[in-house]
């Protein structure tokens, strides 16, 4: 099959448009869950701690798919993987709509999970090749905030289509929604070609080892920072619409608004903060600086701001508003992620390299909502069990934000792999030297 990679000038806002629709349909199917919470609950029996054991099963083969695909990005055009994602999508939520059951709920989450498991790392693949590094962080956050338009759109989209027609119609909905996107992407999507400067002594061919790249101070520390961020996502569309209703006593209608209005107010906190970091790059400042300085920092303020809300406030609105704000924050740092990821690692390995971090990153999904769950069930008091839950959050939001912060330096972890490549590279020719001497070689050592 001919792929079409003609670079045409604009056209790459155009794939960002669309890669944004794709992580959009991606969180709507994630929260959908969630956002169906209390009358599945009712309907099928479960306690909180099953219903958190159901949404950790999303993640099962979450991070096993994501690796795999991400080396398989590689090779294969990122084209022909996102549509193909897109139709596991739509295909695992048709049973749900059909004819629902536990054990059917739990395959259809662990399925849907493995066909969203790649697909942010292999979204930002596709979207790099059509951006040089310099540009890169304006688009990045565009098509991450396509997963907040995502919750943004589904939050009363879903809960008025629960109250109309049940919650199995929901399902069937985002299963249509898949589907058209599937055709539009094989209509209007593309490769890039942007001609990138390899990051690795200006050679994109060399490579290093992948064991250097993930046990690297800057990339761990960038996966940690990852990883508490998206902690705090998945506590936000698994429990947060559960917790407006049950704890903060907002009716089904209004609590799917404000959790709306909670995801909101995010999409403003990423654009923002990696506009600024890239205003920060173009007035000279360091990576160091302009991306992990301003993602530590966004990290820790969410932490402290999710503490004030639980320990502090009292008023619903006021509690509301600093939790979406405290959840939001730490979404900067995913957002500048794969750019620190992209600066340092060699073009041929960035698309491995953005799953292995994406897949470790969002093993917190696995570990969140179960975790919650049972900090729930385990006390008598409803809004003492969720409030134990967002603590835990915000203690590893401020735990990763300075321990992340303190490890990653992109400038160093550059140029260390450029030395190394530079001795892998000769040491090559060197054996090869030795295997196959040069004729004149060989007439010296005769």
């Amino acid at each position: 099959m001919k792929s079409n990679s003609t670079f045409a000038p604009g056209r790459e806002w155009m794939i960002t448009g669309l890669l944004c629709l794709f992580m959009a349909i991606n969180f709507a199917d994630k929260a959908v869950l969630g956002l169906v919470a209390v009358p599945l609950m009712q309907e099928l029996q479960l306690s909180p701690a099953q219903f958190g054991s159901i949404a950790s099963g999303f993640f099962l083969l979450f991070a096993i798919s994501g690796v795999l695909v991400g080396f398989l990005s590689n090779r294969v055009s990122t084209k022909i993987l996102l549509l193909v994602m897109a139709i596991i999508w739509s295909v695992s939520q048709l049973p749900l709509a059909l004819a629902p059951s536990v054990p059917l709920l739990f395959a259809s989450r662990i399925l849907l999970g493995a066909g969203e498991g790649p697909a942010y790392p292999v979204a930002i693949h596709a979207l790099y090749k059509w951006f040089p590094d310099q540009r890169r962080n304006l688009p990045t956050s565009i098509v991450m905030q396509g997963s907040q338009i995502g919750l943004l759109v589904a939050g009363p989209l879903v809960t008025i289509c629960t109250l109309k027609y049940g919650w199995r119609a929901a399902f069937l909905v985002l299963a249509a929604v898949g589907a058209l996107w599937a055709l539009a992407w094989w209509c209007f999507g593309a490769e890039g070609a942007n001609k990138e400067t390899s990051t690795i002594a200006k050679n994109p061919e060399k490579k290093v080892s992948y064991v250097a790249l993930i046990f690297d101070r800057t990339i761990l520390g960038n996966m940690l920072a990852f990883w508490a961020a998206y902690w705090l996502i998945t506590l936000t569309f698994t429990w947060i619409p559960s917790y407006l209703q049950k704890v903060m006593h907002f009716d089904a209608l209004t609590a799917g608004w404000l959790f709306s209005a909670f995801v909101a107010i995010n999409i403003p906190i990423v654009i923002g903060g990696s506009w600024l970091s890239q205003r920060l790059l173009k007035r000279g400042m360091s990576s160091r600086v302009a991306r992990v300085g301003l993602g530590s920092v966004s990290t820790c303020a969410g932490g402290l701001l999710i503490l004030l809300a639980v320990t502090q406030i009292d008023d619903r609105l006021v509690k509301t508003l600093l939790l979406a704000v405290g959840c939001g924050l730490p979404q900067v740092a995913i957002a500048l992620s794969a750019t620190i990821l992209a600066e340092i690692v060699p073009s041929p390995q960035r698309g491995a390299m953005l799953a292995i971090s994406n897949s470790v990153g969002t093993t917190a999904g696995v570990l969140a909502p179960v975790v919650t769950g049972f900090l729930i069930q385990g006390v008598p008091d409803l809004a003492t069990g969720y409030s134990h839950g967002l603590t835990l959050a915000a203690g590893l939001a401020l735990f990763a934000g300075v321990l992340g912060g303190l490890l990653m330096n992109p400038a160093t972890s550059k140029r260390r792999f450029s030395v190394n490549a530079c001795e892998e590279a000769s040491a090559l020719v060197s054996d090869v030297q030795t295997k196959y001497p040069s004729k004149v070689e060989r007439e010296r050592l005769a």
